[in-house]
């Protein structure tokens, strides 16, 4: 359809139907709880609101999965459409659809925009295969609390790393071509706009409290970055920011998204945000609800339908609100005609075998698995195995489960999983691979003739994700009584974790002499992990988010502020004075096998200026046989400034494709914009002085430049 004739469609549409355009729900309502695959089973719906001619006006459905199903509700819900306007199905495939990759957080120690947009892309292609067209995915929420469930679907710590991986997920899944999104790509939706990774304590749906300087200089940079990319939709946060629920904030949704970000796309509201309103009590029925909702512009309400149920009024009271609901209807519409779906509403049941869980995308699942885990410690060489390693006792509660896919793992299922067990008989068919949960369940015999072991432990799946936040991130009892006892049999050994966010390892760290994190490495899990146990290939990420000594360390974060007293073994100065300094393990770390050093630094200039970046060039000596992928980070620190600045700030990355037995020349650059910073009044501001440069160890500087 061309645009006129989708400005007819809107002039022909009663207002109800307008406004069930802009209302989303479950799609058992059209055929009945018909399969366990089909939906998520949404509220109560009011039938008084959700009647016959009411359910037909609907705009789209979430949850629904295949083609079959997704084209059984497509076709009984136009039988019964007064103007046909199809169905969008829309659904959060998180880090995959039915092939599944690392969680995000895992995909994020890659460090590697390609990695990630290759990931929504096949992610992207299952979904349209199985007839879903929005996917409710990247969450670009910043976080620096661990005790946070939700840290599993986020980028880490850093905002510049999480707006551009965010950016190249929304590459990744939409596929634009031509200006539109492609038949194999899906509209993404930005998520959780505002802030929602900072809320107190660390607790789910909680309240955030911050000034705007840190809004918009950290919270807000990756939702400004990430939009860049032009994504279909953003989705409201449950959380509320400075007093005010961000569903019902019109200094959020329009005055910074709208205004301020440049976003003229759909906002949609979390699941069932609108009517939780009451809840937060900023509305006392459903009606204010639906009137603060529809003020602050939430174009689409998620599984409640109290904008169906009140518009009258509603609009009877604010009648200027009909011209955002007419520019809201006439987006979806756009978006069901870029999509396709007036044509052809229908995915093809016939196609999607094919496309779901091919060799291609299991191969990019299993190198995004490779590239995501982080080789935190490896003390005397412990890993990879060698070659008198023959005999290998896998112990611990992951050492044969298939439950590696992680949290928010949509369609994934465990059937399609290798587990580490069976990667490793993979790899290297040589191997003898026993498998036990404890070491008290492993046969005499079996323990004594392993010549190597490896313990398998970590966070279970079900402790993570959305609803998962925790005050205790340790390793349970169990486990380090687990490491503890292999280390008493005095055999070789190391430990592989898997969790959903970083855990505090205070207790045990010096009881693992290696210990590789491979969080959930989703449906190819065993295969990439075994390929760096035994050698074929090396650890190359670095941690995205810090790892806390102790659960009670939250929030930790590098670019934490200067202090007046800063850390020392002072009890008088910015620290906890029963805990070590710093966190265990910080962002930006990460062994490899390699060995890799860095030498020759040059600087193109020690003075900065508007139209003169300086650029940091150096060398990156590899005497390995691993060639692999180098993440190279370049941190500044401004030595004196008006307000107080961070005391490291993360301002380039790159990742290097290094040769084996090989080098290769690298050069990060900085900007004069880099430097800059927002001051009390919220000005952008930059001072003349002195800033320093470092490369990877932000303890240590290779340059100073000057402004």
């Amino acid at each position: 359809m061309n645009d006129n004739q989708l400005q007819q469609l809107l002039q022909a549409m009663t207002l109800e139907e307008k406004i069930g355009q802009l209302t989303q729900i479950t799609g058992e309502l059209y055929v009945g709880k018909v399969d366990a695959e089909m939906v998520e089973t949404g509220p109560e719906y009011a039938s008084h609101v959700l009647g016959d001619g009411t359910l037909y006006t609907i705009g789209s459905v979430i949850g629904a999965s295949s083609a079959k199903f997704t084209n059984l509700i497509q076709s009984e819900y136009l039988k019964q459409s007064r103007l046909k306007i199809p169905l969008l199905f829309m659904h959060d495939a998180i880090h995959g659809y039915k092939t599944i990759f690392p969680i995000p957080l895992g995909l994020s120690c890659s460090w590697d925009e390609n990695v990630l947009e290759t990931a929504a892309a096949v992610t992207a292609s299952e979904l349209r295969a199985s007839g879903i067209h929005v996917n409710f995915s990247p969450m670009v929420d910043l976080v620096r609390d661990a005790r946070w469930g939700r840290v599993m679907e986020s980028f880490g710590e850093d905002h510049l790393l999480s707006g551009n991986l965010g950016r190249a997920m929304i590459k990744g899944y939409q596929k634009i071509q031509e200006g539109r999104i492609s038949a194999a790509g899906v509209a993404a939706c930005l998520k959780h706009f505002a802030a929602y990774g900072a809320g107190i304590g660390g607790k789910d749906y909680y309240a955030v409290d911050m000034s705007l300087r840190e809004f918009f200089d950290y919270y807000g940079k990756p939702y400004e970055i990430a939009l860049q990319e032009q994504p279909k939709f953003v989705m409201s946060s449950f959380n509320s920011f400075n007093g005010t629920p961000v569903t019902a904030s019109k200094r959020m949704m329009k005055d910074v998204l709208r205004d301020r970000y440049g976003f003229d796309e759909l906002v949609i509201s979390d699941w069932g945000a609108v009517a939780e309103l009451q809840k937060h009590r900023v509305a006392h029925d459903g009606r204010e609800a639906a009137e603060l909702a529809m003020n602050a512009g939430i174009d689409i309400e998620m599984v409640s339908t109290l904008y169906l149920e009140h518009f009258e009024t509603v609009l009877a009271q604010h009648p200027a609100l009909l011209a955002d609901i007419d520019a809201a209807v006439m987006k979806v519409l756009r978006l069901k005609n870029e999509l396709g779906l007036f044509e052809n509403p229908y995915a093809s049941e016939e196609e999607e075998p094919s496309v779901i869980l091919n060799a291609d995308f299991l191969a990019a699942a299993e190198d995004a698995a490779r590239k995501s885990c982080v080789l935190l410690k490896n003390d005397g060489d412990a890993l990879p195995l060698r070659a008198a390693h023959k005999r290998i006792l896998l112990v611990g509660p992951f050492a044969g489960t298939k439950e590696l896919l992680g949290n928010w793992a949509c369609k994934g299922s465990f059937d399609d999983v290798v587990s580490l067990a069976d990667g490793l008989k993979q790899a290297d068919p040589s191997l003898t691979v026993d498998v036990c949960e404890t070491l008290a369940d492993c046969p005499a015999d079996v323990l004594e003739r392993s010549d190597y072991i490896i313990a398998s432990i970590g966070e279970s799946w079900t402790l993570s994700g959305e609803g998962h936040s925790s005050v205790d991130i340790g390793l349970e009892a169990s486990q380090q009584a687990l490491v503890r006892a292999v280390k008493a049999t005095g055999k070789p050994y190391a430990c592989v974790c898997f969790a959903g966010r970083p855990l505090a390892l205070q207790d045990i760290a010096d009881d693992m002499p290696a210990l590789l994190w491979c969080w959930y490495p989703g449906t190819r899990a065993g295969a990439a992990i075994a390929s760096l146990l035994t050698g074929q290939a090396t650890p190359s990420g670095k941690l995205t988010m810090s790892f806390p000594r102790h659960s009670a360390q939250n929030p930790i974060h590098y670019n934490e502020y200067s202090s007046g007293r800063p850390a020392n073994a002072s009890s008088y100065s910015s620290r906890y004075q029963d805990c070590e300094l710093g966190p265990l393990f910080p962002f930006g770390h990460g062994l490899t096998y390699a060995g890799a050093t860095y030498a020759d630094f040059d600087i193109s200039s020690d003075v900065i200026t508007a139209d003169k970046p300086v650029s940091v060039s150096f060398t990156i000596h590899n005497p390995s046989g691993y060639a692999y992928p180098e993440i190279a980070i370049l941190y500044i620190e401004d030595v004196v400034s008006r307000s107080v600045r961070p005391v490291r700030e993360m301002k380039a990355y790159q990742v290097i494709s290094v040769p084996a037995h090989g080098s290769v020349r690298a050069t990060l650059t900085v900007t004069l914009e880099d430097l800059h910073y927002l001051d009390a009044e919220l000005r952008r501001t930059i001072e003349p002085g002195a800033f320093r440069l470092y490369i990877n160890d932000p303890r240590q500087p290779v340059f100073t430049i000057t402004h």
